[in-house]
């Protein structure tokens, strides 16, 4: 089977890659200019975006199904023509493409923050209610890219929809913003953490999701593909201990965080260097479930997801191979 690849030189889309080639696949993949993250995988490389339909049509000819993981992220409430193009037009572009090149199945990878996280106390799963458009503009984009798979799966096309958590793990190479986090927590540079965490789950166990969602997956159907909860504090003391220290990060709890968010935007305005946080980002944290159920995929998929211990144990690994710690 070949399989095309959207968003192929990202963290998400470079690890479903190289699962696709270990497990016998051929992959065509969709890179625009740095390819540093599949630069050394055996593959068909196509040139071009999700935006330009005539290189979803290379990208695609000759292939049987299509991993569609092309995203961008941008934690505002306004509206954002960039975001919307991609997550949304861009969605559409790759199912109208998929249909037209006579794909047989797609994997369409939607977002965990597509859902409503309230109520917070009640498992989040597949039924939870989609965003309202009162959400962050990146979730109600996601919202809407994944309605259209929906509808596509209706009108015909194979398609399954995957929904992953917060993802890291090892070959992140741009970094990603938690990627990031992991290196600024090892090297010292977090003075403190915030009250709140995320459902963390490794990019590796999300790519076997993904490849298994291929052949196991129901159509029309919806996947979460989680981990588990941990706070910010948990987190950064898996980190801490990894490099062998005994330093705790001191918490601030939320309220005091929007406190000081006058003085985190005045200092980030002097530096010239991005504020630590912004509100958005304290909205996400008090607004993260912590009952985030992958039982569907267990049960469906036979996805597994692996201690978060051993993901930032790799990851920081891979980081210290890279010199980035």
């Amino acid at each position: 089977m070949k399989v095309a690849v959207t968003g192929a030189t990202g963290h998400i889309g470079a690890v479903v890659c190289r699962q696709l080639i270990e497990m016998g696949y051929e992959v065509a993949a969709l890179v625009r200019n740095d390819i540093s993250a599949i630069e050394d995988l055996s593959l068909k490389k196509v040139k071009g975006d999700i935006l330009n339909r005539d290189s979803l049509s290379e990208l695609m000819a000759g292939c049987d199904a299509v991993i569609h993981t092309a995203a961008t992220i941008s934690l505002s409430y306004k509206f954002n023509q960039k975001v919307f193009d991609i997550n949304v037009t861009g969605t559409k572009n790759v199912l109208d493409i998929a249909i037209n090149s006579g794909i047989k199945k797609m994997v369409h990878v939607s977002s965990i923050h597509a859902f409503s996280q309230s109520p917070h106390n009640t498992t989040l799963d597949e039924s939870r209610n989609f965003v309202n458009d009162s959400a962050l503009y990146y979730d109600r984009s996601k919202r809407d890219g994944h309605l259209s798979a929906l509808a596509a799966a209706h009108n015909g096309i194979h398609v399954v929809t995957v929904c992953p958590t917060s993802v890291l793990g090892p070959f992140d190479f741009k970094p990603s913003k938690l990627g990031k986090a992991i290196i600024d927590i090892y090297k010292g540079y977090v003075p403190a953490v915030i009250t709140g965490g995320f459902d963390f789950v490794d990019v590796r166990d999300i790519a076997n999701g993904m490849v298994s969602a291929l052949s196991k997956g129901q159509s029309g159907q919806t996947y979460i593909l989680g981990g588990k909860y941990y706070t910010l504090k948990q987190f950064s003391e898996i980190v801490l201990s990894i490099k062998g220290t005994q330093k705790h990060l001191p918490v601030i709890p939320i309220s005091v965080a929007r406190m000081v968010l006058p003085l985190i935007r005045l200092y980030a305005n002097i530096t010239g260097k991005p504020p630590l946080y912004d509100k958005p980002y304290l909205d996400i944290l008090m607004d993260g479930n912590k009952f985030i159920s992958s039982a569907k995929a267990q049960r469906e998929l036979g996805y597994t997801a692996r201690d978060l211990s051993e993901s930032l144990a790799d990851t920081i690994q891979w980081f210290k191979t890279k010199g980035k710690i």
